[in-house]
């Protein structure tokens, strides 16, 4: 195998403990909204414990692969994985099955690996350059049904001001599109790839928001534009079809 399909399995590997991990907290959740500060405190749990996980199957199947994520940060260099233990912290805690788990490798700027599980959908996505997209351990090719029914996501990143998320979604729906709101970028980039929509738009996120997800639309056909550093809240995406791009993309000044 090369080290590109090695990778992609280890995350596959990894991502079947995670899963399970992040299900049994979400399963549990019920016993800690009754007050705030438990919900809050047991949120952070869950994504400390996933996370702890996830960078101990790492350090034994890939012990030369530095690691960076959301909860005990790490340095982003020329080659590493990013993990997002639990995307979607508030549908986490409100009980939607909308939020995930992330792990992407990024090598020189670019998202070359990714996984993302959906532990409450029983949904799974792997992707690596070149080598396309698999569907719950199935190749898969991105499908849309009914094209002319345009549907954007948009994300709404708390750094991101709402004048400027407003700006996007006027944008979008002067241009035709419907806009949806998922809350988790691993739900908005995941759901582009599969053609639920035409592709989704973030700015001010973070590297581990992203880095799975992007290599995921770059494989199901999707043009992909992300910018910024890896400091949190430095990352702007466009992961969407050409037509979204038109539209959108002057919104971005780095671009």
């Amino acid at each position: 195998m090369t080290y590109v399909e090695t990778r992609l399995q280890a995350a596959n590997d990894i991502m079947t403990a995670a899963e399970a991990l992040a299900l049994k907290y979400f399963n549990e959740r019920d016993r800690f909204v009754l007050e705030e500060k438990n919900a809050s405190e047991f949120v952070s749990e869950a994504d400390r414990n996933v996370e702890a996980l996830i960078r101990d199957q790492l350090a034994q199947l890939l012990p030369s692969d530095q690691a960076m994520g959301e909860e005990m940060g790490g340095d982003g260099g020329e080659a590493f994985w990013s993990i997002d233990p639990i995307d979607g912290t508030a549908n986490f805690l409100r009980g939607t099955p909308l939020w995930g788990v992330s792990l992407g490798f990024i090598e020189n700027g670019r998202s070359t690996v990714g996984v993302i599980s959906y532990p409450s959908l029983g949904l799974r996505l792997g992707a690596a350059t070149g080598l396309g997209i698999w569907k719950n351990g199935e190749r898969f090719d991105r499908k849309v049904h009914f094209p002319s029914v345009k549907v954007a996501a948009v994300g709404e990143s708390p750094r991101w001001t709402i004048e400027g998320i407003s700006e996007i979604e006027v944008a979008l729906r002067k241009a035709g599109w419907g806009v949806a709101e998922f809350r988790c970028a691993t739900v908005g980039l995941g759901f582009a790839a599969l053609g639920y929509t035409d592709g989704y738009i973030e700015k001010n996120t973070s590297i581990w928001d992203i880095a799975a997800g992007s290599v995921i639309c770059a494989e199901a056909g999707l043009e992909v534009f992300s910018t910024g550093t890896y400091e949190v809240a430095k990352q702007n995406i466009i992961a969407a079809t050409t037509d979204v791009h038109a539209v959108v993309g002057t919104y971005f000044a780095d671009r």
